[in-house]
């Protein structure tokens, strides 16, 4: 009897031991997001300004231009640059900076669209946190700012400055 006693112990340590144990896998998941692309749509054009050393040239918005510069010039045009491949919701930080070029300096001014939120005038290589909209549509961002003369300008000779879109996911 002792040992049918201690044979129904071991029996039923070993039943309550498996009906209590339980294994299962599961999975961890996650959505690829694609690098966006960057292009320019428009280019950022000035016209025509004064050659002589520390003329200001600027351009608001809409594209119009002030200062020294010729605000007849057919050449005149706000850059336009697209930001491409992205999803809907997706948070960016955008940052644009203007730098020297040959004989003039570019200080950007920007207008980033179709994000949630308003992010209008945004001042030369100050970061923005963007978020895509509900939509996913491209980002457009409006090119736009002041450009100074460094060093005196040959008249009828063609002179940029470089500026940076830089795009990063947060």
């Amino acid at each position: 009897m002792k040992n049918f006693k201690l044979l129904s112990a071991v029996v039923l340590v070993s039943v309550s031991t498996l009906s209590f144990a339980a294994s299962e896998s599961f999975q961890a998941s996650v959505n690829a997001i694609s690098d966006s692309s960057i292009a320019q749509t428009t280019a950022l054009h000035f016209g025509a300004m004064q050659p002589t050393l520390g003329s200001v040239c600027s351009m608001d918005a809409s594209g119009v231009i002030t200062g020294a510069c010729d605000a007849s010039n057919g050449n005149i045009a706000l850059g336009v640059v697209t930001v491409s491949g992205l999803i809907s919701n997706t948070p960016l930080n955008v940052t644009v900076t203007g730098g020297s070029g040959s004989n003039v300096t570019f200080a950007s001014t920007v207008d980033i669209l179709n994000a949630a939120g308003i992010h209008n005038a945004v001042t030369n290589g100050t970061l923005s946190a963007v978020t895509t909209n509900g939509t996913g549509d491209n980002l457009t961002i409006n090119v736009y700012g002041s450009l100074t003369v460094d060093t005196a300008l040959i008249p009828g000779t063609a002179y940029t400055a470089d500026y940076v879109v830089d795009v990063n996911f947060q």
